[in-house]
């Protein structure tokens, strides 16, 4: 006698969802990240409505692992064409849909490979990115790690631009490096 499964009922996976980061407090051109999942085309319809609303530019970021660079030449090499080919697969796809909402430009982002692109991407390479490219919203698949939003960065340099100098044990305002000393380790 064999016994048989019956099928379980397919549980439909929620819609990829596009995260939005803002890296500044005003609008401005956009940067998509693409990893290669299938939340790509989510990302690309929300770059492209956002680039079509504001009348900005998109600029398409693959997302690409590697390991670093090489001191050897022929390494470095076939590093950069991989790198490109794994960057062109990324964007194929993706390019016809960004187009409707004008001239995009591809550029490449690499993280570690230990980064896991499909969980999060670190958000100090996407802030890095987006400030050389002049990007002031990215569009991502998956959470960034570490994003502080530009309202709680402003609000931090406020509060601390309006702290007092903490005060020594006596009283007076702390000089130099160290407590209670003048410049060059002289007491005061």
């Amino acid at each position: 006698m064999t016994t048989t499964q019956a099928p379980r009922p397919a549980v439909p996976s929620p819609p990829p969802e596009a995260h939005v980061y803002p890296f500044s407090l005003h609008d401005g051109h956009v940067l998509a990240l693409f990893t290669g999942s299938r939340a790509d085309q989510a990302v690309a319809h929300h770059a492209a409505d956002l680039a079509t609303r504001t009348g900005h530019h998109i600029t398409a970021a693959a997302v690409v692992r590697s390991t670093g660079f090489s001191i050897n030449a022929l390494l470095h090499r076939a590093r950069g064409r991989r790198i490109q080919a794994e960057t062109d697969a990324i964007l194929a796809p993706v390019m016809p849909l960004l187009a409707r909402a004008g001239p995009a430009r591809a550029t490449t982002l690499v993280v570690s490979a230990r980064t896991n692109l499909y969980r999060d991407l670190p958000a100090d390479r996407v802030e890095h990115l987006a400030e050389r490219t002049g990007t002031e919203v990215a569009i991502s698949p998956v959470p960034l790690t570490g994003y502080t939003s530009p309202l709680a960065w402003h609000l931090q340099r406020i509060d601390t631009a309006h702290r007092l100098p903490p005060n020594s044990a006596d009283g007076h305002p702390r000089r130099g490096r160290f407590s209670g000393s003048a410049p060059h380790g002289r007491p005061s």
